[in-house]
């Protein structure tokens, strides 16, 4: 499993989206990324604001399977 959101000296995460644009605009856990026993990701949107795959929004509680090649943007 791999989480994204935005690393804070008591929040540690694999991957820091602050570092890639508005921090404000990401939860210090905005999302997990997890692989099924059947091989295929899903994400899961643990933040408040929405997590957008291939442009369709996911909001905050829902997972989403994520295609080869999905665009995943945690910020607009």
């Amino acid at each position: 499993q791999i989480t994204l959101g935005r690393a804070t000296k008591d929040n540690q995460i694999d991957v820091d989206l602050a570092l890639e644009g508005p921090a404000w605009k990401i939860s210090r856990k905005q999302g997990i990324i997890k692989l099924k026993n059947n091989g295929d990701f899903f994400i899961a949107n643990e933040g408040r604001r929405p997590i957008y795959i291939d442009g369709r929004p996911v909001l905050g509680g829902n997972k989403w399977k994520l295609n080869n090649n999905s665009v995943v943007e945690a910020s607009r």
